[in-house]
C-alpha cells in the first residue's frame, strides 16, 4: 500500500525571510506561514562548522549544538511552534511528514552550502530527540519549487533495478591519491546476490573513461553510482566544481565540469545518480561533488545523491546498501535516503558528521521514482471489482476498505473505453429524500447523494466525487 505524506516545504526566499508551504495527504494547502531568516546566528556556530569540516567532530553534543543552531536559523519562535504543531498533527494521523528544503544555490550559494542535514529540533520544542535527516517519521530532502517534477519510471513485470558502478582511477596522475572502492563494490555485489530477483549489478566500469561510461549507459541502468576524485577549482582558480574521469590514451585524470558530466546522460537518463568522492580525498572534492550534483538534477535527472563530506568506505557502503535495498523494495526514493542516513546514525550514535553527509536532491513529487506494473495491476483489482477489457470500464474507489464513509474528494480509476460523458468529472446531483426505484439504476448514498455513472474513457483518469458520503462500490455497465 502506498505511503501517504503531509508536506512542509521550507523556502529560504532571501537573507531575511523564510516562506513555508504546507499540504495535507491530498495535497490540499494548509497555509503559508512565514518567518525571519536569522542568518546572523550562523556566526555563533562558525567554529563548530569548521570542526565538522575538519572531521574533528567526536561528540554527539556538539553535533546537536550545530543541529539546533541550524534549526533556529530557519525557524523563528512563530515558525518553530507552527512546525511543532504540524508535526504533532501528522503523528496523530499516523502519517509521514516530508520536509523539503528549497534554497537557491545560485542566489545564496553560502546558504545552500551549509550542512542542513545536521538540523535537529531544539530541546525547547519539547518533542525529544528529532533529527531531521534520520527520524523515521520524517523525510528530509532538498527540492526546488522551480524544478519540474520528474515522471515515475515504469518497471515491467519482473524487471530488475539495474545498478551501474563506474570507478575513475587515473593511475597516471601522480598528484592524486588512490581511489579505494573495494568495500562499496563488495556491498553492491552482496545486495545483487541477496536480492537477485530484484537487483542486477551491471559489469563494473573501471577505469571510467567517457567512452566507457557512454557504453555503459547504452544498457539503460536505473541507477548510476560514480566513485572518483573531484576538485572545487579548475586550473584558472575558478570555483566551478569538477570530476576526474580517465583519459584512455594516457591513463591520466580528465577533468570535466558539471555541464560535460551531465551531458553524458544524453544517451540515457538514469533515475538516480550517486556521486561519491573517494576516501582520503580533499574536503574541496566533496564540495565539488555537491556543486555538480545540484546542477545535474536540473538537467532531467530525477534524483542525485552526493556526499557533502569525505566519508569512509565503510560509511559509504552502509548508506549505499540501505539506500538501494529500499529502492528495490519499491520505497520512495527520499525514504530510502532517510533510512540510509539512519543506518549510519545508529552505528555512529551521532558522534561524528557521517550521518549528515549524504545529501539528496530530488525532483520526484511524491518520492515514488520507480513503479512496477504488477503493483498497478494489484491496485486495479482493489475491492475485488472486475477489470474491464473492451469498452466496459469500472469506477473504483481507491481505498483499503470496501466502504467509504467520509465527506470530501476521492480518486477513482477508469479503465479502457471510448467516450467520455458528463465532462471529465463524475457529476453529483443531490436530492434530499430521493431513493431510486430500481437497484439497477444509478446508486444513491444514504444521504440522498446520487452518482451519475455514464462515463467512458480511453486510458486512466482521476475522477472526483465531491461532497459524497457512505458509498461503496460503483460499477458502470457496458453501454449498448
Amino acid at each position: 500500500m502506498a505511503k501517504t505524506y503531509y508536506t512542509y516545504r521550507i523556502r529560504v526566499a532571501n537573507y531575511e525571510r523564510v516562506q513555508v508551504e504546507k499540504w495535507n495527504a491530498q495535497h490540499q494547502s494548509l497555509g503559508e506561514p512565514s518567518g525571519v531568516f536569522s542568518y546572523k546566528k550562523l556566526g555563533e556556530i562558525t567554529p563548530l562548522l569548521q570542526v565538522a569540516r575538519n572531521n574533528e567532530l567526536k561528540d554527539s553534543s556538539k553535533a546537536r549544538t550545530i543541529g539546533e543552531a541550524l534549526f533556529d536559523v530557519l525557524f523563528d519562535d512563530v515558525l518553530r511552534q507552527d512546525f511543532v504543531n504540524f508535526y504533532q498533527v501528522v503523528q496523530k494521523e499516523k502519517q509521514l511528514l516530508r520536509v523539503e528544503l528549497d534554497i537557491d544555490e545560485r542566489g545564496m550559494p553560502d546558504v545552500a552550502a551549509l550542512p542542513w542535514e545536521f538540523t535537529c529540533l531544539p530541546g525547547k520544542a519539547n518533542l525529544g530527540e528529532i533529527w531531521m535527516d534520520t527520524d523515521p517519521n520524517l523525510i528530509f530532502a532538498r527540492r526546488r519549487a522551480q524544478w519540474h517534477a520528474a515522471p515515475p519510471i515504469q518497471l515491467n513485470q519482473g524487471e530488475k533495478l539495474k545498478i551501474a558502478l563506474a570507478i575513475a582511477v587515473p593511475t597516471g596522475s601522480s598528484d592524486l591519491g588512490a581511489v579505494v572502492y573495494e568495500k562499496v563494490q563488495a556491498a553492491l555485489e552482496k545486495l545483487a546476490n541477496s536480492q537477485s530477483d530484484r537487483v542486477e549489478l551491471l559489469p563494473i566500469v573501471n577505469p571510467a573513461t567517457p567512452e566507457a561510461i557512454d557504453s555503459m549507459l547504452e544498457q539503460q541502468p536505473h541507477i548510476f553510482h560514480f566513485i572518483g576524485h573531484g576538485r572545487l577549482k579548475n586550473e584558472a582558480g575558478e570555483e566551478v566544481g569538477q570530476i576526474a574521469l580517465v583519459d584512455d590514451m594516457f591513463d591520466e585524470a580528465l577533468w570535466v565540469d558539471a555541464s560535460f558530466f551531465s551531458g553524458l546522460f544524453n544517451r540515457h537518463h538514469p533515475g538516480v545518480v550517486m556521486l561519491q568522492a573517494c576516501e582520503g580525498g580533499m574536503l574541496s572534492a566533496s564540495q565539488a561533488f555537491v556543486g555538480v550534483a545540484s546542477k545535474i538534477v536540473q538537467q532531467n535527472i530525477p534524483v542525485v545523491v552526493a556526499m557533502q563530506y569525505e566519508v569512509t568506505n565503510v560509511t559509504a557502503s552502509r548508506f549505499a546498501y540501505r539506500f538501494y535495498e529500499r529502492l528495490a523494495q519499491d520505497d520512495p526514493v527520499d525514504i530510502a535516503a532517510q533510512n540510509g542516513r539512519r543506518a549510519i546514525a545508529l552505528n555512529t550514535q551521532y558522534r561524528n558528521r557521517d550521518f549528515a553527509t549524504p545529501i539528496i536532491f530530488m525532483r520526484v513529487q511524491d518520492g515514488y521514482l520507480f513503479k512496477r506494473q504488477e503493483a498497478e495491476a494489484e491496485s486495479g483489482k482493489s475491492n475485488d471489482q472486475p477489470i474491464a477489457k473492451d469498452n466496459v470500464y469500472n469506477i473504483q474507489i481507491v481505498d483499503q476498505h470496501q466502504d467509504v464513509n467520509q465527506r470530501g474528494r476521492f480518486n477513482t480509476n477508469a479503465g479502457s473505453g471510448s467516450t467520455v460523458h458528463q465532462y471529465h468529472d463524475v457529476e453529483i446531483e443531490r436530492k434530499a429524500d430521493a431513493v431510486p426505484s430500481k437497484p439497477s439504476q444509478q446508486p444513491t448514498a444514504k444521504d440522498g447523494t446520487r452518482i451519475i455513472q455514464n462515463v467512458q474513457q480511453s486510458g486512466d483518469k482521476n475522477l472526483n466525487f465531491e461532497q459524497a458520503s457512505n458509498f461503496s462500490r460503483v460499477n458502470a455497465s457496458k453501454k449498448a
